[in-house]
């Protein structure tokens, strides 16, 4: 059983965009989203952003995140510092993976990381 879900960027953004509702956010999230926005859209991305919907990223998720991208660089699998690190989190805080990113589909078979793709 999982503790609940855990946003890819892209669909933070599609939320943003009112594609669906809101439900978790890591920071690398926050960071990827805050960084597009125009500045008349930042107030209202604060409103999403709240304490209750983000996951500080720990030494621990970190680590676990750069374990992953060593081990993917192996598979020959380029896995960016975001990914990984959202990767990371979804393992460390037992959440599923939600994400529209078609580079995520390895999660599932070789994580273990529920995955689910809207």
């Amino acid at each position: 059983m999982t503790n609940g879900y855990l946003l890819d960027t892209n669909i933070a953004i599609a939320i943003f965009m009112n594609e669906g509702n809101v439900v978790d956010f890591s920071t690398i999230t926050e960071c990827e989203v805050f960084a597009g926005l125009k500045p008349e859209e930042q107030l209202l991305a604060e409103k999403l952003f709240t304490t209750k919907r983000c996951i500080d990223i720990t030494s621990d998720i970190a680590k676990l995140a750069g374990t992953i991208r060593r081990d993917q660089k192996g598979k020959g699998r380029k896995l960016k510092t975001p990914d990984a690190l959202i990767i990371a989190t979804a393992l460390a805080s037992d959440l599923i993976l939600v994400s529209r990113d078609a580079d995520m589909s390895f999660v599932q078979s070789e994580l273990e990381v529920p995955l689910l793709k809207i």
